[in-house]
């Protein structure tokens, strides 16, 4: 009887410990892929204001590129800070993003010449 309940006992623990993961992965998709989406949309808005301020044509395709990139650093960071199971990554994940931001000129260049 013994060991029946020390099984019980451990699939109970591992329960409560998917119910933390997955509350815990939830708030970090919302939070991440709330305030990306959110930032993808500004940058939209960010492109119409500098085009009226400099009197060039928009681009709303590199506008959206550059605000959901910047949208996924900020947003990772956020996710990563709320989820504690990632919260010593924090740091590490939005350096990454930052790191690949350099990636935006140089694909908009490659793919601006096809």
């Amino acid at each position: 009887m013994g060991r029946s309940n020390c099984k019980r006992i451990s699939k109970l623990k591992q329960l409560e410990s998917m119910e933390i993961d997955l509350i815990s992965g939830n708030v970090y998709g919302l939070v991440d892929n709330g305030v990306l989406i959110f930032c993808a949309f500004i940058g939209f808005e960010i492109d119409v204001v500098i085009a009226k301020w400099f009197n060039r044509a928009t681009n709303p395709f590199l506008s959206a590129v550059i605000g959901a990139a910047v949208g996924n650093c900020i947003s990772d960071f956020l996710g990563a800070i709320v989820d504690p199971s990632t919260r010593s990554m924090a740091i590490g994940i939005t350096l990454g993003c930052v790191y690949a931001l350099v990636l935006i000129p140089v694909f908009n260049l490659i793919f601006k010449t096809k």
